[in-house]
Formats: structure tokens, C-alpha cells, sequence
């Protein structure tokens, strides 16, 4: 399947998600050289493309550019977007977190992501309820768009989605790394449960304070966690070089052997003789003629 939009011929590499109201495509651009990738939504039912024209519309009254490019095809409502790889944050976000500092590290960058998104509102509460959210290796976190648009809301707002996201936060504070049975003693876990419990966050920002101020104060690593740390970043690194240095021995040691056996003798060993001991005929540990 191609899609023609704007001097773009965009190629369907990949389905990534089949709906009764949408589907997502992975695309490329055939013209383009680069091979880059993007997420495509394409609506088909008339409602639903109503309604995201309607979102897409409010903001760009606010001067935000989400979507690259919005346009039709036969009866199909096209929305193009960037592509990243999926790291779902619910699947390796928890076992990133190695200590409850970590934990609210984490935390704070997915606020931070929120905050800063061009998504609009109806769109980023999508993101958050269907584990769109992803988790980069470096604990960063990032959104894709594979998204179903059957619930899409356009009165959706700020409010609903710092609450969703306040949850996501609660579920990754309360797991046994962020603090398991004395999660009690995170106060960002508590003052969160209780805020969200009375449904009092109205947007990201007073999340984001909360979490800053109630956050654990980091203490330097111990050099046995440091080591541990150096060690699962780099021991392919290291056994690649041991590896190395292996076949450079058993090499060197064939080369020896072989020396050995044709001359009787290995010329590399001469380096490490005394070769002034014997001068012509004269000994010089002897004193006198050899």
C-alpha cells in the first residue's frame, strides 16, 4: 500500500495496529534517500476523522505541530506523524528502577515528557491509557502513536490526563524496587495516592512539584554498585578484549613452538639475554676466553 501526500511517497513497511475505526502503519518514504520512518494513522470512519480534525485544529490554535501532515486518500483520513521503536514503559520501566531514588528519577522524566509534548490533550490521554509510553535504556521517556482513536474524546483534558499518568507514577512507586512493603516511607508515593485519590491535580505542573519535593536525596553509589554498574554497561566490551588478547597468545605461542622445533631456538628470546657477555672469544662472567 502507498500513500500520496505532498510530494511524499509514503510506503506501508509494516502493520502496526488494525482497529474498527483506524489502523497504523509504519511508512517510508519512497523519494526520500534517507530511509526515515513514520507513524501513520489512517482513520476510516467518518465520525472518528471528525473528531480528530476537530482535536488536530485546537492545537494548532495554540501554535503546537504534533502531526506532520494531515490528508486524505480516497475515504481515508491520513495523519502522519514521527516514528520511534517501541520500549513499552510498562514492560522495562520496572525493572529499571534499582532503588527508590531511580524510581522517582523516572518518574519525574515522564512528567517532564508530558509536559513539554506538543500532543494535545485528547491525544496524550490516549498515549497514557494505552501503553503508548516508552522507556529508553538512559531512563528517558518518549510517546508513539500507535494508537486505537475509538475512544477518542476531543473535551478531554489536562485534568484527565495527569491523572492518568499520576497512576501510571503510583504503579511504578509501589513495585519492590521503588520501595515494596516501606513504600510507606516515600512520601512522593503517599502524596500522590492521597492527591489522586481526591482527584487534585488539575495539570503536570503541580504533579511535577510534588514529586521534586517530596524526591529522596540521592546518595553517591557505593564502589561495589559502581563496579556493578560498569560491569553490565561494558562486559561485552571487556570479554570482546579478552577474547583478543587470547588469540594473540595462543598465537604467539604457535609461532614459539614452531621456532623451537625448525631452529632449535626462538630469536624473539634473544631480546632478553644478556648479549654482551660474550664478546668475540672473551667470556665476560669467566674472566677470560670462551
Amino acid at each position: 500500500m502507498v500513500y500520496y501526500a505532498q510530494g511524499m511517497e509514503l510506503e506501508v513497511v509494516s502493520q502496526a495496529f488494525h482497529g474498527s475505526v483506524n489502523d497504523v502503519a509504519v511508512c517510508r518514504d519512497r523519494l526520500s534517500a534517507s530511509g526515515t520512518l513514520y507513524t501513520l494513522l489512517a482513520v476510516h470512519d467518518r465520525e472518528c476523522a471528525r473528531k480528530m480534525l476537530m482535536v488536530m485544529e485546537d492545537s494548532q490554535r495554540t501554535g503546537e505541530a504534533s502531526c506532520l501532515l494531515c490528508f486524505s486518500q480516497n475515504e481515508t483520513m491520513l495523519f502522519l506523524f514521527p516514528y520511534r521503536e517501541e520500549r513499552k514503559f510498562s514492560a522495562f520501566a520496572p525493572g529499571q528502577v534499582t532503588s527508590p531514588e531511580a524510581g522517582e528519577a523516572i518518574c519525574i522524566n515522564l512528567v517532564m515528557e508530558c509536559l513539554s509534548t506538543s500532543l494535545p490533550w485528547p491525544l496524550l490521554y490516549l498515549v497514557l491509557e494505552q501503553d503508548c509510553v516508552q522507556i529508553a535504556k538512559d531512563n528517558t521517556v518518549y510517546f508513539t502513536m500507535i494508537l486505537d482513536l475509538k475512544d477518542l474524546e476531543p473535551a478531554r483534558t489536562e485534568r484527565n490526563c495527569v491523572s492518568s499518568c499520576a497512576r501510571l507514577l503510583l504503579d511504578l512507586l509501589a513495585g519492590p524496587a521503588a520501595g515494596g512493603r516501606r513504600r510507606k516511607k516515600l512520601k512522593s508515593f503517599e502524596l500522590i495516592r492521597k492527591k489522586t485519590g481526591k482527584n487534585a491535580y488539575t495539570g503536570f505542573p503541580e504533579l511535577y512539584q510534588d514529586i521534586k519535593v517530596t524526591a529522596l536525596t540521592r546518595v553517591k553509589p557505593s564502589l561495589k554498585s559502581t563496579f556493578r554498574v560498569f560491569w553490565q554497561n561494558n562486559r561485552d566490551r571487556l570479554f570482546r578484549l579478552l577474547l583478543v588478547l587470547c588469540i594473540l597468545l595462543a598465537i604467539a605461542a604457535v609461532v614459539i613452538l614452531v621456532s623451537q622445533l625448525i631452529f632449535g631456538d626462538v630469536p624473539l628470546l634473544r631480546l632478553f639475554r644478556h648479549t654482551f657477555d660474550v664478546i668475540g672469544t672473551e667470556n665476560l662472567h669467566q674472566g677470560g676466553r670462551s
